[in-house]
């Protein structure tokens, strides 16, 4: 009783410190105070400023006004995370309107148009620096919602406890679940029957499959448990091609089990309804047997039908391989790859360098008529998908490499020249050695693709020493209703 009453009166002094707009003097680490977001930065986060100093808001978006809990302080900078939301911002739209919360999407209470103007004041302020530099109006994508043509999820228990029963761990799972893990955690799973990055399709095959398997005790079969180790059922994932309607699902579980342990659940998902134009073609199943979730060597047995699907873009057909890297929005990769080859231009008779190529989709997609396209890149497994890819669209003039920018670059530009450059790196950007062969480039014009506009500013301004220019930044929104964005800059030299 003493305990309870000491905490209570702990409780309601922390609550009477809560100060509004508190001054750099009383701002300290693990206190809560509210205040008022002044814009959102790229990456998602609301910027709250006292006196100067920097308050990084997890999720905080533009005119919001909240309580805030101080997480980490620095000497130039603090981040804290939203405990209650007391105002809501203008950009947000009626509480009516607003779908289930899902994982990575902190602005899906925000309207589309708000949303592409927010994206824009953000790029806009990371190249506030450059003189003359155009930045044209941020590019949509063609579908806001249902737009992913990958969906994976996690297969786990909703709520995950144990107790000490004779000196013994005893777990006490409770609710199995096809979902997401929830911010902060590793282990449960939460269900979300609306999940609007997803097809229709999708979402009603996720719901199938979670029904049986609560219905039928996981087949006898426990969700894994990371928290031990041990368990069968991990993840499902979707690969669906917005062309065709084909959908391929993939089981991923702790151990191969033989065709008669899948037989009731394939048949389930083959007698499933789905909207017209939808059809799944492909079931498999797929071993991680190690700790980590991450699928390294993965050992795949096709249940049913084929492991791939064909997707088009444009006039071009790319195969998707069951854990083969491809633009996750296929509407918005067109939107994407069409606006590269309007900055491109004719390349007819020319030849281009695609680095970083991965799966080749830019430079065949943007380069069919070339003389000749060379693409560089670091995982082996896309390189062969590359190949493979030029293949199926009769493309006989690409040639792909398998290695690190930096180290096969010489080679490269000791056999050819080159009219056009593609750079697409990851987000970390270009290595400062690959930047250095590629400002001695003697060409006009570099295309740089970048999911990391930080990152590109840096290259950008590295390459300003040896006489390049940056003329344009285009945004093109390949994400709704999350931080994240593509850029396509234009690079000239005189």
């Amino acid at each position: 009783m003493i305990l309870s009453l000491y905490k209570k009166n702990y409780l309601l002094k922390n609550m009477s410190e809560i100060i509004e707009n508190p001054t750099l003097e009383e701002f300290a680490k693990n206190k809560t105070y509210i205040g008022v977001i002044e814009k959102t930065v790229f990456g998602g986060k609301g910027l709250i400023s006292i006196e100067g100093f920097k308050i990084l808001i997890k999720n905080g978006i533009e005119g919001q006004k909240v309580e805030y809990l101080v997480t980490k302080k620095k000497k130039s900078y603090a981040e804290g995370r939203i405990e209650k939301v007391l105002e809501h911002s203008e950009l947000e739209i009626p509480e009516e309107e607003r779908r289930n919360a899902l994982p990575g999407c902190p602005y899906q209470n925000i309207s589309y148009e708000n949303q592409l103007k927010m994206k824009y004041r953000q790029l806009s302020e990371i190249f506030r620096n450059y003189e003359d530099v155009e930045i044209p109006e941020f590019k949509g994508s063609p579908e806001v919602f249902g737009y992913r043509n990958k969906m994976e999820f996690s297969i786990g228990y909703e709520k995950m406890t144990r107790e000490i029963v004779d000196g013994k761990k005893i777990w006490k799972d409770e609710g199995v679940a096809v979902g997401f893990h929830p911010a902060g955690s590793w282990s449960d799973v939460v269900s979300i029957d609306d999940v609007f990055l997803a097809s229709e399709a999708v979402n009603i095959i996720r719901r199938e499959v979670e029904a049986i398997l609560k219905r039928s005790k996981c087949l006898k079969k426990a969700p894994w448990n990371p928290l031990i180790s041990k368990g069968f059922w991990r993840g499902l994932i979707f690969r669906e091609s917005k062309a065709t309607g084909d959908i391929a699902i993939n089981f991923v579980v702790h151990s191969h089990q033989d065709d008669k342990f899948w037989e009731r659940l394939v048949a389930s998902i083959l007698d499933v309804e789905l909207p017209e134009g939808s059809q799944v073609v492909g079931i498999l199943e797929t071993v991680n047997a190690g700790r980590s979730d991450a699928v390294n060597n993965p050992e795949i047995t096709t249940l049913y039908g084929d492991a791939r699907i064909l997707e088009t873009l444009g006039k071009t057909d790319f195969e998707i391989s069951p854990f083969s890297f491809f633009q996750t929005n296929s509407k918005g990769a067109e939107v994407l790859y069409d606006t590269v080859k309007s900055k491109i231009g004719d390349t007819e008779g020319k030849n281009v360098l695609d680095l970083f190529c991965g799966a080749g989709t830019i430079g065949i997609y943007c380069a069919s008529d070339a003389n000749k396209i060379v693409g560089i890149e670091m995982v082996r497994e896309a390189v062969k998908q590359a190949k493979h890819n030029a293949k199926i669209n009769d493309i006989d003039n690409a040639e792909f490499i398998a290695g690190k920018v930096e180290m096969v670059l010489p080679e490269v530009l000791e056999q050819d020249d080159f009219d056009t450059v593609i750079i697409d790196p990851p987000r970390v950007g270009m290595h400062p050695k690959a930047l250095q062969y590629v400002a001695k480039l003697p060409i006009k014009k570099l295309v740089y693709i970048s999911c990391n506009p930080s990152t590109l500013e840096r290259d950008v301004d590295a390459l300003k020493l040896s006489g390049w220019r940056l003329k344009e930044v285009q945004g093109v929104d390949m994400f709704p209703h999350t931080p994240h964005m593509e850029v396509i800059a234009v690079i000239e030299k005189d």
